[in-house]
């Protein structure tokens, strides 16, 4: 298991310490430990959750819709994860609609600029 303080866990995501400390406080992060001085200590299992919510947020989904499904995974509530799951793949879906709107939008221009 590899450890990670803070500062080291918001490099390796490629955020700030603040990203990390905001999602401490909404409770989307929890440390692996901390020591005796009082640091937070975080693990792989960590930087990956923090890897996808940098990754979902800036897909579109809120912090709220994230909260919601961290929690659910936090308490090992299989009846309010599935449900948390669902929705945020319902945004995905809705997500991935909109692009590929904005996509053919973005090809419709670009062949009228050509002509």
């Amino acid at each position: 298991m590899n450890a990670y303080s803070i500062s080291k866990l918001a490099d390796d995501a490629c955020v700030s310490v603040h990203v990390v400390r905001d999602y401490m406080i909404r409770g989307l992060l929890h440390p692996a430990r901390r020591t005796e001085s009082g640091y937070n200590i975080f693990d792989d299992k960590t930087l990956g959750r923090l890897r996808f919510l940098r990754a979902a947020f800036e897909s579109g989904i809120g912090l709220d819709e994230l909260a919601r499904l961290c929690k659910a995974l936090d308490a090992d509530d299989s009846e309010s994860l599935d449900r948390c799951v669902e929705r945020v793949r319902w945004k995905i879906d809705v997500r991935r609609t909109v692009l590929t709107v904005v996509e053919a939008s973005l090809n419709e221009m670009a062949a009228g600029a050509a002509t």
